[in-house]
């Protein structure tokens, strides 16, 4: 069985009962958790330019959450300092989006929930040391892998393999990583016709 199979397979399990599997996941965050950080907008990146790579800015700590909860995030930390579950704010206090967060040796998985409690996504990512050499995810609407290239230590391109289900052949596209001194400068998404698409800033 490949592992997008058995990604699939834990996907069903969690989505068949996901009222329960997120009830015991914020039990278990609760036991672990050390501290929490809130911002407006995404302020941390678990994976690589995760944020900027969904086309935000990062967001601004706050003390507290604010009256106005829409894209208000919170960020909670185990005791080595790694992120175990980010709450993502609609519009009000009761649409909250939460993503859980598993580090084990070697891997790290992440498991979402919608606002409504239904399970959106699964991923997995394989490391190599410290970082991440590739993401495979199985999701309410397809599949995808993601195999990341490193120049040095810098992210330089991410190579993205993308279905729905059911559908035979996967999509493709490459994520360029532009920096200027050594900053994140701008995000590319290039496709094999040619075409390029700006995803951040």
């Amino acid at each position: 069985m490949s592992e997008i199979q058995k990604l699939g397979e834990q996907f069903h399990a969690i989505a068949s009962k996901s009222d329960s599997f997120m009830a015991a996941y914020s039990d278990a965050v609760k036991l672990r958790v050390a501290r929490t950080l809130i911002s407006k907008g995404p302020l941390c990146n678990v994976r690589p330019f995760e944020a900027q790579r969904a086309g935000f800015k990062p967001g601004k700590e706050l003390k507290s959450l604010p009256a106005t909860l829409k894209d208000t995030h919170v960020y909670y930390f185990d005791g080595e300092g790694r992120v175990i579950l980010v709450e993502s704010y609609g519009g009000s206090a009761a649409i909250i989006n939460r993503s859980f967060y598993f580090h084990e040796r070697g891997e790290l998985k992440s498991v979402h929930f919608n606002a409504g409690g239904s399970l959106r996504n699964v991923m997995l990512s394989f490391l190599d040391g410290a970082r991440i050499a590739q993401d495979i995810n199985f999701g309410k609407f397809g599949v995808g892998s993601y195999d990341y290239l490193y120049e040095d230590d810098r992210l330089h391109s991410i190579m993205v393999r993308q279905k729905e289900h059911g559908q035979e052949n996967p999509a493709g596209y490459q994520i360029l990583f532009g920096y200027v001194d050594g900053q994140l400068e701008n995000i590319l998404h290039v496709f094999a016709n040619g075409y390029q698409e700006q995803r951040y800033p």
